[in-house]
């Protein structure tokens, strides 16, 4: 069982990445689909909980900002509705600008296009770090729209790299994805069986990138308050010099 294991590790970090339907995610080997698996959504765990220190929402996804749109308009309450508006179109912001430079530099031919988004990502992480330990002084409306942006930008991005294999921090979607892949596994033989356990090795690293994350914002966000964006930052721009170097 033991030789099997180690076998399968070897043979996931030499071969391409393969998709469910057997084409090959940007060419790209899945060592460094892995380097996303576990960058992203470790940084989405840290920003994530320091946002909901921060601002008091949870900055994952837009669900549930959907039943407090409906109660606002429901009350007549249309600034209250209309921040939440502001924060939705934030998150549909963050995917289009990585969906649009991503499309662009294959039309173009420019070459480090699709990490513009990546910079802009690291630039409101710095914003938000340098704000000062106290959220005080950080606009209730325009910061979380922020984190929203980036949060947006990271799942589109990672999204785009692994043929939207993944999320960076969509944990539901991928405790469900997970569920099904085991699902198959029980059902599958040959190499079939092997791409699929491969997804779901690749799904729960993913989870516990991100609770890794969320762990370390625990530890430290009491001691450095908004300063723990600088550590995110620091992942998103390690990630560019990779992607730079690996081009």
């Amino acid at each position: 069982m033991k030789k099997s294991l180690k076998s399968d590790i070897i043979d996931t970090i030499k071969t391409p990445f393969l998709g469910p339907d057997g084409a090959t995610v940007r060419k790209r080997s899945f060592r460094s689909v892995m380097l996303y698996a576990i960058s992203y959504p470790f940084s989405t765990g840290i920003v994530i909980y320091a946002g909901l220190m921060t601002f008091s929402m949870v900055l994952t996804n837009i669900t549930g900002f959907l039943p407090e749109i409906a109660r606002d308009l429901y009350k007549g309450e249309l600034n209250t509705a209309g921040s939440i508006f502001t924060w939705l179109f934030a998150f549909f912001l963050g995917g289009f600008f990585a969906g649009w430079c991503t499309e662009r530099e294959k039309l173009l031919k420019w070459k480090f296009l699709h990490l513009l988004p990546l910079l802009t990502v690291v630039c409101c992480y710095l914003t938000v770090g340098f704000s000062g330990k106290k959220s005080d002084a950080l606009n209730p409306v325009l910061f979380p729209a922020m984190v929203l942006f980036t949060v947006g930008v990271l799942n589109a991005m990672v999204s785009l790299t692994t043929s939207s294999l993944i999320k960076a921090s969509q944990m539901t979607g991928m405790v469900v994805e997970l569920g099904v892949d085991v699902a198959e596994l029980f059902h599958s033989e040959g190499e079939k069986r092997r791409l699929i356990r491969r997804e779901a090795w690749l799904r729960i690293v993913v989870m516990c990138s991100f609770i890794g994350g969320a762990m370390l914002s625990v530890a430290f966000f009491p001691q450095i308050g908004t300063k723990v964006f600088f550590v995110p930052a620091g992942i998103i721009a390690s990630v560019m010099v990779y992607d730079v170097w690996k081009l």
